[in-house]
């Protein structure tokens, strides 16, 4: 497969004037405009004259395989040579529908649309060979970019075939091809990119460059939403090189993705706008939260959940049974203000001009992006182009696109095209963070050691604050990440959201709200456990009951996510711990000095299981050693990218786990870079990384978020082994410092 860069007037070209727009429910609308020979079947298959063919790919790529894994669907089902295949990228535009790269759902949402256009392209091409031969299109079959007639030995190649075929109608229920078909769905393949991002050639946001362009950089608010009193910017207008200065208004709550107020420093290179912005006399009026400090704002957290919350859910008769007898276990669980701290911060390159908007940028989400700059600048959406790069890494934080808009409004004040660039500095103190949160779990055990009753409480700010006013309990979609839909037969169970005010610019990390729920999750399951003297490996599978499929509270059913619409299978949950065990021989004997820790957890549609093993050195510290992950996460398109994804997700769990955490001080950030907000170093990964993939026919689910929040509470779990004590708070390096 080749991937072309291509100018936006080629993609413009090559696009064809599309009349309907594509959405899920209308998956291979016609494209308009293709002449007798370009053959143009839908939004995502364009076939040139010689054949070749043209996958466009509406994802953004930031590491996790989807340029690589959503053209060999449409190739599978068209049965087309990969060496004759093409990767565009989309720019954003409402015609493609959801663009959006996050919450785990990429290959899971076009599995099924982009089959269905290859599959219609296909169709069509065996349909054209059968009229020229003047036989059934059933005794023809599309084979190597081709089509042959079994009986007669003939076969046209695709190239011979386009001008007939474009003139057929679109069908609109293609036949797909049996699995046991596929060619490379279900086969592993190298990372597309690859031989770009390892010869340097690979195009980033902060490898654009443009004609006649000016770089910028933000004198950003100390303290959130911060206003400007006053600002002197004579000594940074004397800066050789500086050729302005401009103010980033503020924009009023709720703001989603706008900036906060600023002053931008414009120069003819980014040493010499850094060095203007370090001229800038500012004077900010701090406001409110220069009061927020992580001491105070944590125990504000623990008041909260001293008392009842906002139900999420309720079944059976919870407070009345946590009364009765059994066994008593209750906990708290803490988790830390985090970063998403990508190795590219964010940047963007904007270029206002008659009436139009032209912007290059490594953002998750485009078609979001281009509607943000068209209500910034006041114009139609048609009139912005929204160019996306390769990402650096993202974890989120790109998909909240506050510095597009700097750059956008930047390049409309000074009339040239703007680089606007964060430093590491600047994305770790004022970044979308993601908010700490404070849960607690009480349990009255049955005379089996199971709970007969659970009450869950959770505090921690809401990322809908972002768009609604008023918002100040996590709400109903936020519990569902891992708690109200929970796989467990627990007669009576209650979950509640706690109140949680917001006093810092939050948004979503990868996984979200997973990663401290599953931490509490699992830790207390474990707890549980231990009180009913059981292993927590085979706890887990006597709580989950009879197998059974449901959809679950605060989760909107997925057509998508499974054959039958349910977003809870419990037999899968219970089959992925099956598998790990007997992969790892769980419950065999370790080296001595080596301890093992387990969790599980369902996300994003897919079923993760996870054992952490951890050796202690000489000087008693301890050492991850290996980690083993099984998952389900249904049909798997390129195995390769799944185990990779695994790889990553361990990774970043583990950074997560082990050194994570932010604090701030009279409304400032304390930290500032990997110097004092520590990620995992190469020298402290573990040498051994498994993925242990579930076969399944289901349909394709969550891979690039999943496998990191059971990473924490199997780590957890495993330094209890080692040392008997319950590190109930993150990070955990922390606590075993201190318990140590």
């Amino acid at each position: 497969m080749n991937v072309r860069r291509i100018s936006r007037r080629a993609f413009l070209r090559a696009s064809g004037g599309v009349s309907a727009a594509w959405v899920l429910g209308a998956r291979i609308a016609p494209r308009a405009g293709a002449d007798e020979v370009n053959f143009e079947p839908n939004l995502f298959v364009a076939f040139s004259p010689d054949g070749s063919v043209q996958i466009t790919v509406s994802r953004s790529e930031m590491g996790q395989g989807v340029r690589t894994a959503l053209p060999r669907i449409v190739a599978d089902e068209l049965e087309a040579d990969l060496a004759r295949v093409t990767l565009l990228q989309a720019v954003g535009d409402a015609k493609y529908g959801d663009q959006n790269t996050d919450g785990s759902k990429s290959v899971r949402l076009m599995f099924q649309p982009l089959r269905e256009a290859g599959a219609a392209a296909r169709e069509m091409l065996v349909q054209a060979a059968a009229q020229w031969w003047s036989v059934s299109p059933a005794e023809c079959r599309a084979f190597d970019h081709g089509v042959e007639h079994a009986a007669s030995g003939r076969r046209f190649e695709y190239a011979q075939l386009l001008s007939r075929a474009a003139k057929l109608e679109v069908p609109r229920n293609p036949a797909l091809k049996d699995p046991c078909d596929f060619r490379y769905i279900g086969h592993s393949a190298r990372g597309l990119d690859a031989p770009a991002i390892v010869t340097g050639t690979a195009i980033y946001g902060f490898d654009v460059r443009l004609p006649g362009m000016k770089y910028a950089c933000v004198a950003r608010a100390p303290v959130f939403d911060a206003r400007i009193r006053q600002v002197d910017d004579t000594a940074a207008l004397a800066v050789p090189g500086v050729s302005a200065t401009c103010s980033i208004p503020f924009s009023a709550h709720p703001r989603e993705f706008r900036p906060e107020e600023g002053i931008a420093v414009v120069a003819d290179s980014s040493w010499a706008a850094l060095k203007g912005r370090e001229a800038l006399a500012i004077e900010w009026l701090s406001g409110d939260n220069a009061g927020y400090e992580t001491a105070s704002y944590r125990a504000q957290l623990r008041d909260s959940l001293t008392r009842p919350g906002r139900s999420r859910l309720l079944r059976g008769e919870v407070m009345a049974e946590l009364e009765g007898e059994g066994t008593l276990v209750e906990a708290s669980y803490e988790t830390p203000m985090l970063a998403h701290a990508p190795m590219e911060p964010p940047v963007a390159v904007a270029w206002v001009h008659d009436g139009r908007c032209e912007i290059w940028a490594p953002v998750q989400d485009p078609r979001a992006t281009r509607r943000l700059v068209a209500e910034w600048l006041r114009i139609p959406p048609a009139g912005v182009t929204i160019n996306v790069t390769l990402l650096g890494g993202a974890f989120g934080r790109k998909s909240q696109t506050d510095f597009v808009l700097e750059a956008v409004e930047v390049s409309s004040r000074v009339g040239a095209p703007v680089k606007l660039f964060w430093t590491r500095e600047e994305d770790i103190r004022n970044c979308y963070f993601h908010a700490e949160a404070v849960q607690f779990m009480r349990a009255r055990l049955g005379a089996d050691g199971l709970p007969r009753a659970w009450l869950i409480r959770a505090a921690y700010p809401s990322i809908d604050w972002l768009f609604e006013k008023g918002i100040d309990h996590p709400q109903p979609w936020e519990i569902g990440m891992g708690l109200s839909n929970l796989p467990f037969a627990v007669p009576h169970l209650g979950i509640e959201a706690c109140q949680a005010p917001v006093p810092i610019r939050i948004g979503w990390l990868r996984s979200v709200c997973n990663v401290w729920q599953a931490f509490a999750l699992n830790g207390f399951i474990d707890e549980m456990a231990a009180a009913a003297g059981v292993d927590p490996l085979a706890y887990r599978i006597a709580l989950l009951g009879p197998d059974r499929q449901f959809a679950a509270p605060n989760e909107d059913p997925d057509p998508l996510a499974s054959s039958n619409g349910t977003t809870v299978d419990s037999g899968r949950y219970r089959r992925v711990i099956e598998h790990l065990a007997a992969r790892v021989n769980w419950g065999a004997p370790l080296p001595a000095g080596h301890f093992r820790g387990f969790a599980a957890h369902n996300s994003f549609y897919s079923y993760v299981a996870t054992i952490v093993e951890v050796a202690l050195q000489a000087d008693g510290t301890p050492r991850v050693v290996r980690v083993d992950t099984a998952l389900d996460c249904g049909r798997v398109v390129n195995p390769d990218g799944v185990r990779a994804q695994v790889e990553g997700a361990t990774i970043f769990g583990l950074g997560l786990a082990l050194f994570g955490e932010l604090s701030v001080r009279e409304g400032r950030v304390e930290q500032s870079n990997f110097g004092d907000y520590r990620i995992l170093r190469i020298t402290e990964a573990p040498p051994v990384i498994e993925a242990h993939i579930v076969a399944s026919e289901e349909p394709p689910s969550g891979i690039g978020e999943p496998p990191t929040p059971t990473i924490a509470p199997a780590l957890a779990a495993a330094l209890f082994a080692a040392s008997g004590r319950r590190l109930r708070e993150l990070p955990l390096m922390k606590g075993w410092a201190a318990s140590g």
